[in-house]
């Protein structure tokens, strides 16, 4: 059930973020478009083995939900003009730097995707809460900055596809306000 909610949640956040992201053709300047109130980039990222280069997203989300006494803070980019994703779930309000550990027993996760509207294909999507055959997904989320709804942190991340594969990204960063 747990890895059910890795996938399925960013999935459906991504789906909510697209609908939501379009751009004002009535504006003459390119620079104020809706949705993103974020960006996040992963200086080196891959897949299986090879490296893709650096993933930079400009107008990635940060939302924050909070039902039962249990706040979840989710953050998702799309890679500009690609179709990889980095979606993180984070449990616990976010009020001041903190740490989060990813892995197999953490309840916060990254799912990195080849293709971000494949969701029905688990090969395409790695997961910080799956293992590979020789090593454990995991990583770590670190919010450095916390000022009112503006949040800036560094990450990094490993995981693990449904055939055991690996897809990484290193010396993360975000920045945004939290919608």
């Amino acid at each position: 059930m747990k890895k059910l909610f890795f996938y399925l949640l960013p999935g459906i956040f991504m789906t909510t973020v697209l609908i939501s992201c379009n751009r004002n053709d009535d504006e003459e300047t390119g620079g104020n478009n809706s949705g993103g109130s974020a960006t996040l980039t992963a200086e080196q990222y891959g897949f299986d083995g090879a490296h893709s280069g650096k993933f930079t997203s400009t107008k990635a989300g940060i939302a924050k939900t909070s039902a039962a006494g249990i706040t979840i803070l989710t953050i998702s980019a799309i890679r500009d003009g690609g179709n990889e994703s980095i979606n993180m779930v984070l449990y616990g309000d976010v009020t001041a730097p903190k740490t989060y550990t990813l892995g197999s027993g953490s309840q916060n996760g990254i799912v990195i995707r080849k293709e971000y509207q494949n969701v029905a294909d688990l090969t395409k999507s790695y997961s910080t809460d799956n293992n590979g055959t020789m090593m454990s997904g995991g990583g770590e989320v670190k919010i450095t900055s916390v000022a009112g709804n503006k949040i800036e942190g560094t990450f990094y991340a490993v995981g693990f596809n449904s055939a055991k594969s690996e897809a990484y990204a290193e010396q993360g960063k975000f920045s945004g306000t939290i919608n």
